[in-house]
């Protein structure tokens, strides 16, 4: 697990919203603690708890994104607890490691592409799985190759508000 693995750094909103959602225990939940800076997702379609998004996610149809967590949550092994999370409004900018820095040059540049999740908790854009507009739930918009970090948005249609559009 990593603190702080995706953070906002462009919005154009003077304060980004958050909302306070429901987390499993952690013994009832298929989750571990979600950190702040962490990606959640409703659970299931007709869920009503947040969990971590997992390794290849988000991708559209499959994952509804309710966005970056604020603050770690608040369960314990025996009680259900809460989260606070940003809300993946259009036009807000996030940034998140690499999966492989070597790979960051122009031709990544708005390629459509999900989140990896290593084997220690840690988030990252996987910049080289390829683009799949139809599926894949992030779109890069910028890259410091310098530092290895990936900007990018979440796209509309993976997150709470994709059912707004027809």
């Amino acid at each position: 697990m990593s603190k702080l693995d995706v953070k906002i750094v462009d919005a154009p909103y003077n304060v980004v919203p958050t909302i306070v959602c429901k987390v499993d225990d952690y013994t009832t939940s298929t989750s571990t603690q979600i950190l702040a800076g962490e990606p959640v997702k409703l659970s299931k379609a007709d869920g009503n708890v947040v969990v971590k998004l997992a390794d290849g996610d988000p991708e559209i149809g499959t994952d509804i994104v309710f966005g970056i967590a604020a603050s770690d949550d608040t369960a314990t092994t025996t009680a259900d607890g809460e989260v606070e999370v940003y809300a993946p409004l259009p036009g807000i900018i996030y940034r998140c490691k690499a999966t492989n820095p070597a790979n960051l040059a122009e031709g990544i540049r708005y390629d459509t592409v999900c989140f990896d999740l290593s084997a220690g908790g840690v988030y990252t854009v996987d910049e080289d799985e390829g683009t799949d507009e139809d599926v894949h739930g992030l779109r890069i918009v910028d890259f410091d190759a310098t530092n290895g970090t990936v900007d990018f948005e979440i796209k509309i249609n993976a997150t709470r508000y994709g059912a707004l559009i027809a």
